[in-house]
């Protein structure tokens, strides 16, 4: 991702530059949870493949939460 602004984060309050940082760690969790998945398919080790996929979905519904606890005028919704 590329921007304008050198930090995205600075020009953000604590708590929702902490939410967004979560969820930003939280994305690349997934990303490197599902790659291994992947990983572990190729290598025919499909058990495994399948518990790192487990744990991929377990992230994910973690990162509905954490944006779902965006108040609704930060979204732009009414």
């Amino acid at each position: 991702m590329t921007t304008n602004c050198p930090d995205l984060t600075a020009k953000l309050d604590t708590p929702e530059r902490n939410r967004l940082m979560r969820f930003t760690c939280g994305v690349q969790t997934a990303q490197h949870q599902a790659n291994r998945a992947l990983d572990l398919a190729q290598e025919g080790q499909w058990l495994l493949a399948l518990e790192f996929l487990n744990v991929c979905s377990r992230t994910v519904d973690s990162l509905k939460r954490v944006a779902r606890e965006v108040p609704p005028t930060v979204n732009g919704e009414k």
